[in-house]
């Protein structure tokens, strides 16, 4: 695996957020604005984890995270997912647990939550 974290959202400044967060912990942060991008570097560029906003243009991170889970190459299938939120409840935690998520923050993310959620499901061979 690589070090290098792929960061889903449309918002570039949710974007700018989730790299300042995680520059202490020296991974290469790699950016699509939306899933049809996202899957094209997944499929170019080796990646230790996936950090997406639930709400993107054109599909939800749910519908990309289960695009990720049935992917044909075994390599993407087993990537971590985090999902990002700023909806209130469960019910789409629930949703993205079932679409294969390893990860669900609410927006605002805090520094200590992201910081702590990547280095526990970032691989061992990427940290």
């Amino acid at each position: 695996m690589s070090d290098n974290i792929l960061v889903v959202a449309d918002s570039p400044t949710v974007r700018n957020i989730i790299k300042i967060y995680l520059m202490n912990l020296r991974l290469s942060i790699l950016e699509a604005e939306d899933a049809t991008r996202a899957l094209q570097l997944l499929r170019l560029v080796p990646v230790s984890m996936v950090i997406a906003d639930i709400e993107l243009r054109g599909t939800d991170g749910i519908t990309f995270v289960k695009e990720i889970r049935a992917s044909e190459a075994a390599h993407l299938r087993g990537i971590p997912v985090i999902l990002l939120t700023a909806e209130k409840g469960g019910h789409l935690q629930q949703r993205g647990a079932e679409a294969g998520a390893n990860g669900f923050l609410q927006k605002p993310v805090s520094h200590a939550a992201l910081t702590a959620t990547v280095r526990q499901l970032l691989p061992p061979a990427a940290r």
